[in-house]
């Protein structure tokens, strides 16, 4: 990975093919949008936000040239990938001159809750929005039907998966760049760094000050703005998991668990990781374990 880091960041050109392809990728396959991010996250972080920007516009050209030309997929308008760059440029910024990935996890949160806000004040209702935008889609899927989700419930919390999947996917391509930076310019150094990672004491309360004003305004958007805040704090849970292993000598197997159950009971895992790093902020195990 190291080489491929390498070649990235040997001219402004590599780096606008890369993130351009994995870019049209992503039009087949979402996952690749992931991939591009992190590449744009990388010469943010190494050469600055203004390099970013025009990293971002030439890759922009290589997506739109894909769009035009690809059969799509049903229910996208523009290219996913564009949502992913302009915040991840801010957060890589943010990294880049405090070396705080929890002020750039406020940031990934921020851009996450303005998009639960957004689609709440554009589409004034998001349950009926989203069921269209599943009809739409699942038309051109043969034997799909949106039944399932409105049996499971899953209808009401659309908005708030989508806005969680987001902040998520902008968080670990922001982890990945700073990853791949660290391979080039700082080995070994991004380890101790994700370890540090946690958020202030005053987040929290912040949260739940969101989450009761949102409760005045629509109960649907306490639901959006709570997976929101889940996605927040479930990377830093698993920093204290990282943290508390690393600090007690602990075999790297003790970190398996917590990553199977992502794979096999993803939800639960996630609440679960979520409550660990909230109670981090009012207990701080990593600091109760430096002392002992």
């Amino acid at each position: 990975m190291s080489d491929f880091a390498a070649f990235i960041m040997r001219g402004r050109m590599h780096a606008i093919l890369v993130a351009g392809l994995f870019g049209i990728f992503s039009l087949k396959v979402l996952p690749f949008g992931l991939l591009s991010a992190a590449v744009l996250g990388l010469v943010a972080l190494r050469r600055g936000w203004p390099e970013g920007v025009v990293v971002a516009v030439g890759a922009a050209v290589l997506v739109w040239a894909g769009w035009f030309m690809m059969e799509l997929r049903p229910g996208l308008k523009f290219p996913l990938v564009f949502a992913l760059w302009l915040p991840l440029l801010f957060a890589a910024e943010a990294l880049r001159r405090t070396e705080s990935q929890g002020l750039a996890l406020i940031i990934v949160g921020l851009a996450a809750a303005a998009f639960v806000v957004v689609m709440h004040l554009v589409t004034g209702d998001v349950v009926a929005f989203w069921q269209a935008w599943l009809m739409r889609t699942v038309a051109a899927v043969p034997g799909a039907t949106v039944q399932g989700f409105e049996r499971e419930g899953t209808l009401r919390l659309m908005n708030g998966l989508v806005a969680g999947f987001y902040g998520m996917g902008l968080m670990l391509s922001l982890l990945c760049a700073r990853w791949l930076q660290s391979l080039l310019y700082n080995p070994g150094g991004f380890g101790p760094e994700f370890r540090r990672l946690r958020l202030p004491r005053l987040a929290l309360p912040v949260v739940v000050g969101a989450l009761w004003a949102a409760g005045a305004v629509n109960v649907i958007m306490v639901a959006d703005l709570l997976i929101v805040g889940m996605m927040m704090y479930f990377f830093v849970g698993l920093a204290v998991i990282h943290g508390l292993v690393a600090m007690r000598g602990m075999h790297w197997g003790w970190l398996a668990p917590p990553y199977l159950a992502l794979i096999f009971a993803f939800v639960y895992a996630v609440v679960g990781l979520a409550l660990i790093g909230a109670t981090d902020a009012l207990i701080d195990f990593r600091a109760r374990a430096r002392k002992r």
